[in-house]
Order: C-alpha cells, then structure tokens, then sequence
C-alpha cells in the first residue's frame, strides 16, 4: 500500500528539497520576473533573493528602485508563501522547468497587480500597483525564473 502511494506522487514532489539545496550550495537563490521589459542585462524588472533563514529580499526597478526585506514559508504542494510588511503576494508554487526552477502563481495568473500596500496618513492600508514597476510589466511577471551565474564573481557566491 506505501509503494502505491508513494508511485502516485508527482513528478516534482521534492522541489522544496531542490529549492534548499540551491540556496545551500550558492548561500542565495534568486528569481527574476518573465516580462523582459527591464533595462539589465537580463531584462529584469523585479528580483526575488531567497537565503537559508527563511528570509527574502524583493528588488524592483523601472520608474524608480525599491527593496523589500521579508521571509518566506513553504506550504503544501510545493507551495511558497511570502509575507512583507509593505507587499501583498499571492500564493506561489515551485515548478521545474527544465534544469531551472521557477516561480509560478498558484492561480496561474501572470499578472502582479496591486501588491504594494500603501498606508495613509489615517492609517488605512489598501493595495495599489507598485509604481516603480512599468505599467506594461506588470501583466508579463509571472513565472519568476531562476537566474544562472553569469559571471565568474556570481558563480563564486
């Protein structure tokens, strides 16, 4: 009865595994978004860093630059959850697409609309989209993508 149990598990069970080994073996693992619309050499607009502590650290850049320190939570699934003080992220899953891992949503949306959290001088807290992000990106976010060591000093951390 196990062995049928554990046959029937899919494929990509132990991405949370491969996700920590990552972080391990580089002491960081970063995610960049899929809209291409960034002016670095990779095209990034936004950049997730996950470390071993369950901590991460969101970059974003366009109309102007911000970070985010916050942790992170594996839930069911190959789930991740994201908490920020300032962000609201939805719920994430670990995918693997070929020899990279990635970052999808788990309602499949590709969008990241209105994840900033912006709090008035009253005090009320609503989301509004992050204005550092290009308006046209914000549709094309989604699936972060791992990023590859490009340079000798990126394979060395």
């Amino acid at each position: 009865m196990f062995d049928a149990c554990s046959r029937a598990q899919p494929q990509n069970a132990n991405l949370v595994n491969q996700f920590e080994k990552e972080i391990n073996r580089n002491k960081e693992l970063v995610f960049i978004d899929s809209s291409q619309l960034g002016a670095s050499l990779d095209g990034a607009i936004l950049s997730l860093h996950f470390f071993a502590d369950a901590k991460v650290h969101l970059y974003t850049w366009g109309n102007g630059f911000s970070n985010y320190p916050g942790t992170y939570a594996f839930t069911e699934n190959n789930g991740i959850e994201l908490s920020f003080a300032d962000q609201r992220w939805p719920r994430l899953r670990i995918l693997n697409e070929g020899n990279l891992l990635t970052l999808g949503r788990e309602d499949g949306l590709k969008s990241l609309e209105k994840s900033f959290v912006h709090t008035d001088e009253k005090g009320m807290r609503r989301p509004v989209d992050d204005e550092d992000l290009y308006p046209e990106a914000r549709p094309l976010i989604f699936p972060l993508t791992q990023r590859i060591a490009t340079t000798k000093q990126d394979a060395a951390k």
